[in-house]
């Protein structure tokens, strides 16, 4: 374990994607008949990461005891969509109230994401990704 740490050293940390993106809004109605309305929408992308390394090999293509980290092995990229909608008003002077919809990770199902993958290319670890959710919340301010 310590020579693989070693061999590490100074390349891509594993599990954690280089590149990410999140791109976020939202619209508030200030006026007219809307007003107190809003809606918004989020994207988020994350780039393919590293979920382990291959086995150095000898001339002949036997496999040796160390890890190779010149051959990782990658895992999908991902992206993701958000969508939410709500309604704001003052009840009283000191009193607001909010109600608001919330869609995540629209038009995904539950699945498997992998995140290692043992030397000989072997899934050891995934994790369950939830699909598409709904939440409706009130607040009340004061």
């Amino acid at each position: 374990a310590y020579n693989a740490l070693l061999a590490q050293e100074g390349s891509q940390a594993a599990e954690v994607p280089e590149w990410r993106a999140n791109l976020i809004t939202t619209y508030r109605f200030g006026s007219g008949r809307l007003k107190g309305l809003y809606v918004g929408g989020a994207y988020r992308w994350e780039d393919r990461r590293i979920l382990g390394y291959r086995l150095m090999k000898d001339s002949s293509g036997k496999d040796l005891d160390a890890i190779n980290v010149n051959a990782p092995m990658y895992g999908p990229t991902s992206s993701h969509c958000d969508l939410w909608g709500g309604y704001s008003r003052d009840i009283t002077a000191k009193v607001n109230w909010r109600i608001q919809l919330n869609g995540r990770n629209l038009l995904e199902a539950d699945k498997l994401v992998p995140v290692s993958m043992n030397p000989d290319g072997v899934l050891a670890l995934a994790r369950i990704q939830e699909g598409m959710s709904w939440q409706i919340s009130n607040t009340f301010s004061f």
